[in-house]
């Protein structure tokens, strides 16, 4: 969804203005601007057409049942099922320590 919300704001769509006043002053961007970018997203030709690949959503409840109101559905899920030791190291690996 951070490619989403990028492309939004960058094309300066209505939801993209609006996740752009949240992200510019430090705030999370709430569900239902969240929700909003990814159903512009999977409503454009591309998706309809070619399918897509949701990385990291829903991560809430709330977003799940948004997507379901909005009649869209998966035909598949990937589970990675990964230890938190390998999370832990993976994630320490990307810290830069200016």
């Amino acid at each position: 969804t951070g490619d989403m919300l990028r492309a939004a704001v960058a094309a300066q769509t209505d939801v993209g203005k609006q996740a752009k006043e949240y992200m510019d002053s430090g705030m999370l961007v709430p569900d239902e601007v969240i929700i909003g970018v990814v159903k512009e997203r999977l409503d454009q030709p591309d998706c309809k057409k070619d399918g897509w690949l949701l990385d990291g959503f829903p991560r809430t409840a709330a977003q799940a049942d948004a997507l379901a109101e909005a009649g869209i559905s998966a035909d598949c899920f990937i589970f990675l099922n990964v230890s938190d030791s390998i999370l832990v190291e993976r994630v320490v690996g990307r810290r830069t320590d200016p």
